[in-house]
C-alpha cells in the first residue's frame, strides 16, 4: 500500500502499473500557430488519458486518472464522462464518489460538469438502493439520499455566499422533480427569503415550486401567493422581485386574477405611492400595477395618466412606456 502511494507521486510515464501503455501526445499540426503552454503534467495526463480511452478501458486505474485529469481542468466534460463509465462498469461504492465530488462542487460552484456529474451520481444511487434493497426500507434510503443532496446545496450557497448559482438552483430542481418532493419545499425557500427578501433566485424557485406542487393552481394557492408577496412588498416597496412575482398571478390566463378582482392590490399600490410621495422617489413598480389595473377596467386616461408619470420617473424605459401608451389609445381607436 505504502509502495502504491510513492508510485502516485511519480510521473506517470515512470509508474511500473503504467508500462504497458503508450501515451498518445496531443497533435497541434506540423505547423501550430499559437502553441498552448500548459502547466507542469498536464500534457502528460491527457496523453494518458487519450490512450486509455482509445484502448476503452474502465479499470481502477482509468478511474484514478480521470481523477487528475479532472484536478488540471475540472471543466473537462470527456473526463467526468468517463469517469462515470469506470463507476459504472467497476461497481464502486457511490457515497465515496459523492465525497470526491464535494470538493469540486464547493470550489468550482459555477462549473456545469461538476453538478451534472452530482446529479447523475444521486441517480444512480437511487437506482442501486433499488435493486438491492427491499420496497419500504429502499424508499426511506432513497428520500435520505434525496434530502442528503439538498442539504448539501444549501450548504454550497452558504460556503460560496452565492445564492443566485444557476448551476446549483438548476440542480435542485432536479432532485425534487425526480424524487417528487416539491410538497416539502416551501420552508426552505421561506427561509431564503427572511434572509435576503431581494433574493430573485429565492422568487423563482418558489414560483417553480408553486406550479410544481399544484396545477391549475386552487383559489386558495393562489390568494395565498398573492398576500405572501403583498406581505413583502410592505417591508420592502422597492423590491422588484415581489412586484414580479405578484404580476405572474395576475392578468388573463389559466390560475390567474384579473387585474381588475384585486382591491386588496389597488389599495396597497396606493398606500406604497403615497409613501413614497412624502418619503422620496415614487415606486415605479407600484404605478406600473396601478397603470395595469386601469387599463384593465378601461379607464383609458388613467392607466395613460400613469404612463405619463411612469415616463419622467423610469427614464432608461421611457420608450417601452410611450409604446404602451401609444399601443392603448390604438386598442381604443380599433374598439370604437
Amino acid at each position: 500500500m505504502e509502495a502504491e502511494n510513492l508510485e502516485d507521486e511519480l510521473p506517470y510515464s515512470q509508474r511500473e502499473s503504467w508500462k504497458d501503455i503508450s501515451p498518445i501526445p496531443q497533435n497541434d499540426g506540423p505547423h501550430p500557430l499559437a502553441v498552448i503552454k500548459y502547466p507542469l503534467g498536464f500534457e502528460e495526463v491527457h496523453s494518458y488519458f487519450r490512450a486509455i480511452q482509445q484502448r476503452n478501458e474502465t479499470s481502477e486505474r482509468a478511474l484514478h486518472l480521470t481523477a487528475d485529469v479532472i484536478e488540471h481542468n475540472s471543466a473537462n466534460y470527456t473526463a467526468w464522462y468517463y469517469r462515470r463509465r469506470c463507476l459504472k462498469d467497476l461497481g464502486i461504492d457511490l457515497e465515496e464518489e459523492r465525497v470526491f465530488t464535494d470538493k469540486w462542487a464547493r470550489d468550482c460552484p459555477k462549473n456545469y460538469q461538476v453538478w451534472y456529474h452530482r446529479r447523475w451520481l444521486v441517480s444512480e444511487m437511487a437506482a442501486r438502493a433499488r435493486a438491492h434493497t427491499p420496497g419500504p426500507e429502499a424508499e426511506a434510503t432513497i428520500q435520505q439520499i434525496a434530502k442528503t443532496e439538498l442539504d448539501y446545496h444549501l450548504e454550497c450557497m452558504r460556503v460560496n455566499s452565492d445564492y443566485k448559482n444557476y448551476n446549483g438552483w438548476s440542480h435542485r430542481q432536479y432532485i425534487l422533480q425526480h424524487f417528487n418532493m416539491w410538497h416539502e419545499e416551501l420552508p426552505f425557500v421561506e427561509l431564503l427569503l427572511e434572509e435576503d427578501i431581494r433574493n430573485n433566485s429565492a422568487w423563482n424557485h418558489r414560483y417553480t415550486v408553486v406550479r410544481n406542487q399544484s396545477w391549475p393552481l386552487t383559489d386558495s394557492i393562489r390568494d395565498r401567493e398573492l398576500a405572501f408577496a403583498m406581505q413583502a412588498i410592505r417591508k420592502c416597496a422597492s423590491n422588484e422581485c415581489a412586484w414580479n412575482y405578484l404580476s405572474a398571478f395576475l392578468g388573463e390566463g389559466d390560475g390567474k386574477v384579473p387585474w381588475t378582482s384585486a382591491p386588496a392590490l389597488e389599495m396597497l399600490c396606493r398606500e406604497v405611492i403615497h409613501a413614497a410621495e412624502n418619503q422620496g422617489p415614487s415606486c415605479c413598480f407600484a404605478i406600473q400595477a396601478l397603470a395595469n389595473i386601469h387599463e384593465a377596467r378601461g379607464e383609458v386616461q388613467a392607466a395613460l395618466d400613469q404612463y405619463e408619470r411612469l415616463k419622467e420617473l423610469d427614464r432608461i424605459r421611457a420608450k417601452y412606456w410611450c409604446w404602451r401608451a401609444d399601443y392603448l389609445k390604438q386598442k381604443v381607436k380599433g374598439i370604437s
